[in-house]
């Protein structure tokens, strides 16, 4: 890595003497070493060299968190009411319905559009639930979607801005959110929808952390005396 560093200097460096600009003197080296595409593989294969792993290993990390929470929130319920139907047990403790009630009172049941009204009830209900109800419904919704704003960015370039981290995991927990009240497995809640996308937001800050150490690291003297 650093012959081809080098090289390229000393080629961007007789460019210059010769009166290019800068970026100009940088085109002309970069052609006159190689394909720009060939020399970047060389240089992230040498500066990385377990690159392609890395990548295999964190999509396998990915659709393993991802089946984890479809899991967690979809199938595991979906297969608990398939199980109590097989029994004729008609109770449903995910969702609260009688069969005289109308659209407009069920979803009044099993539906919260209220910023944060849950939220507070947990956190000053300690009197009237479980402290691991309390947990599952506050810390727990933030830290199922953390992962999330940590893969996104890590995988896909088009996740290199907050605004689309905070934008598509808001769209993903309101999906989730609506299958549940549709298909009648759990209870429509804003306040998922925005600790989930908090939690996410959580995530991307680390990778933004880790990122920058991982650049520090590279850059670090200790490193290329370790070399």
């Amino acid at each position: 890595m650093d012959e081809m560093r080098d090289h390229l200097q000393l080629l961007k460096s007789e460019y210059l003497r010769q009166g290019l600009a800068e970026e100009e003197a940088t085109r002309k080296a970069l052609e006159s070493f190689g394909e720009p595409k060939q020399l970047t593989r060389g240089l992230q294969a040498s500066m990385f060299p377990y690159e392609k792993a890395f990548r295999a290993g964190a999509w396998i990390c990915f659709a393993l968190y991802a089946f984890v929470v479809l899991y967690k929130l979809l199938i595991q319920r979906m297969i608990v009411r398939m199980e109590l139907a097989a029994y004729g047990v008609e109770w449903n403790h995910y969702f609260f319905a009688l069969p005289d009630e109308g659209f407009l009172q069920v979803l009044k049941l099993n539906a919260n559009f209220i910023p944060f009204r849950n939220t507070m009830e947990y956190l000053t209900g300690a009197d009237r639930y479980n402290m691991s109800i309390i947990i599952d419904n506050t810390l727990g919704n933030v830290l199922i979607f953390l992962p999330l704003g940590f893969f996104l960015p890590l995988l896909f370039r088009r996740y290199g801005k907050l605004s689309k981290i905070i934008v598509d995991s808001m769209v993903i927990s309101f999906a989730i959110e609506a299958l549940q009240i549709g298909l009648r497995i759990g209870q429509f809640d804003i306040d998922d929808v925005i600790l989930n996308t908090f939690g996410s937001v959580l995530g991307f800050l680390i990778f933004i952390i880790v990122k920058h150490l991982f650049a520090l690291f590279k850059k670090s003297p200790f490193r290329k005396i370790a070399n």
